[in-house]
């Protein structure tokens, strides 16, 4: 018998992810100027390293609650009240999860059931549609135009929700379009799910990386909490990718839901990196706005760059640290893609990484130096001046 008919039908489905091809690209390169990782490139601020050090010399390195720490769910509530204002009661209603990606993944294994409808939209990071696959469900595109600045279309939304729709996943700050969500939009979605008893799930892990722009979380509306699960992250906010520590919010019986799946894929969080979140939480933020500052400076150069070039078409970003221009040359994105890592040796990622329609975009990230984003765009430059 062959080994992939010994296989799950569930891992059979899943696409191979682009993420981990262009990683493999990227061993052992150091001549490539990297603006494909959706990570940032700060170093975790000081104050929080040591916090997590402290932890381990005081011997904190033992199992901890699966729910996570209550004092690190304390410091959470009182995050979501003073920045979201989301009322949470810490002991019911808050999860620590592995990351935004550990929250995303219990969410949709507690609600979602085979054969389940799952909204999600297109251009979007792509573990979006995985997840969804994984728990036997079948996600439903909801396309996102450069025309409407990437903002969904509530009309839009209503058509593709039938009998079998069980969930609705929305993203803002965007990845991979920077778009923000305005206020009134997000409102008129939760008036929706209220309309067809669907849920929510918001992922806002970017919440803290806006510019002009201002980030709302729909779960400050009391009414709607209980059908909203919002995620959330210490990764890019805190420069903690690595460390692998998130949170959701929700009402108390799907956060126990979520717990289970938690306990079950990972039996609790690692303890001294929950110690040195709640140093993040109730610490300085300054290190925050600093980083939030220069994102913002390397954006503007970057688009800057791309527009002199007049072979690209873009909406500008309010949020997150990429840009995702659309190409006006004739070629297509992973060609693209391949040859500004060939001839320009600057890694991109392309468009149909993230979206069904992504033929003719690239996201850039803004998660590298001043210099070397000047030098990349140098590089692209030249190759398009051939093309």
């Amino acid at each position: 018998m062959q080994l992939k008919s010994k296989l799950s039908e569930r891992v059979r489905r899943l696409p191979p992810s682009k993420f981990a091809e262009i990683r493999r690209l990227m061993i052992g390169r150091t001549d490539v100027i990297r603006l494909e990782l959706g990570e940032p490139d700060f170093d975790t601020p000081q104050h929080i390293k040591e916090a997590a050090i402290r932890a381990i010399n005081e011997g904190f390195t033992h199992y901890t609650p699966s729910e996570g720490l209550l004092e690190l769910r304390e410091a959470v509530a009182r995050k979501l009240k003073r920045e979201n204002r989301i009322e949470a009661n810490p002991e019911t209603e808050i999860l620590i999860t592995d990351g935004g990606f550990g929250a995303i993944f219990a969410a949709i294994q507690s609600l979602v059931n085979p054969g389940d409808e799952v909204l999600v939209p297109d251009p979007a990071w792509p573990r979006y549609f995985q997840n969804v696959l994984l728990a036997g469900g079948v996600p439903k595109r909801m396309f996102l135009t450069e025309e409407d600045g990437f903002v969904p279309d509530v009309d839009g939304i209503r058509k593709n929700v039938t009998r079998k729709t069980k969930l609705v996943v929305l993203n803002t700050p965007h990845n991979p379009t920077g778009a923000v969500m305005p206020k009134n939009v997000l409102e008129q979605i939760g008036d929706l799910a209220v309309e067809h008893n669907l849920t929510l799930l918001l992922d806002e892990v970017y919440e803290r990386i806006v510019y002009k722009a201002k980030h709302f979380s729909l779960a400050a509306h009391s009414d709607l909490k209980n059908r909203i699960i919002t995620v959330f992250s210490f990764s890019k906010t805190y420069a903690m990718t690595g460390w692998r520590i998130g949170y959701a919010v929700s009402h108390a019986n799907i956060i126990k839901a979520m717990r289970s799946v938690s306990m079950y894929a990972n039996a609790c969080r690692n303890s001294f990196v929950q110690k040195a979140a709640t140093t993040a939480l109730d610490g300085p933020q300054d290190c925050v706005e600093a980083m939030v500052k220069e994102y913002r400076r390397r954006r503007d150069l970057m688009i800057g760059r791309l527009n002199e070039m007049e072979a690209f078409s873009m909406t500008k970003p309010m949020g997150a640290f990429y840009v995702y221009p659309r190409i006006l040359l004739d070629v297509e994105s992973p060609d693209f893609v391949k040859q500004l890592l060939e001839k320009a040796k600057v890694s991109v990622m392309p468009g149909t990484t993230f979206s069904m329609k992504g033929e003719k975009y690239v996201r850039l990230s803004c998660a590298n130096s001043m210099e070397r984003i000047s030098e990349a765009m140098d590089r692209v430059q030249r190759v398009v001046s051939r093309l």
